[in-house]
């Protein structure tokens, strides 16, 4: 690597200290005339170089158009059918929801279990007890009753 690229990777990094609010530009700047000075970089370079690549490192940003959000938004929209409408003057288009079946209703293995847990006790009025506080599962376990039987 070069003097003026390691030098313009110091002065890229002043300036993203000035950039983040953390360092003065003023300070880096001092600091890189330190550096420039002692690493040697001003007798190697020379001073014009030194100050070129500092003026290079904290020269403005480009600026962007003032609306250039706005722009950016607008192409968005328009890349996208969902949002197109709103520059093309089109209706929206009309959304399709997913159409979400309810599953069908199964007995849970263990009221199945326990079914047969009160069957097997042979208590009619417990078994009929038992029934009344399952009124979904009933149908379904008595008609496993009639199957077996």
């Amino acid at each position: 690597m070069s003097a003026a690229e390691e030098f313009g990777e110091c002065c890229a990094s002043q300036r993203w200290f000035v950039d983040e609010g953390w360092v003065d530009k003023h300070i880096a700047v001092d600091n890189l005339k330190q550096i420039a000075e002692l690493a040697g970089y001003v007798d190697e370079l020379g001073q014009d170089e030194v100050q070129r690549l500092m003026s290079e490192a904290f020269a403005p940003a480009e600026e962007l158009p003032s609306d250039y959000a706005p722009q950016l938004v607008m192409q968005w929209e328009l890349a996208d059918l969902r949002d197109a409408w709103r520059w093309t003057g089109e209706l929206p288009p009309v959304q399709q929801t997913a159409r979400i079946e309810k599953p069908s209703y199964r007995t849970a293995q263990a009221t199945v279990d326990a079914f047969h847990f009160v069957l097997s006790l042979g208590d009619p009025e417990r078994l009929a007890a038992w029934l009344r506080n399952h009124p979904d599962d009933a149908s379904s376990l008595i008609g496993t009753l009639e199957e077996a039987a």
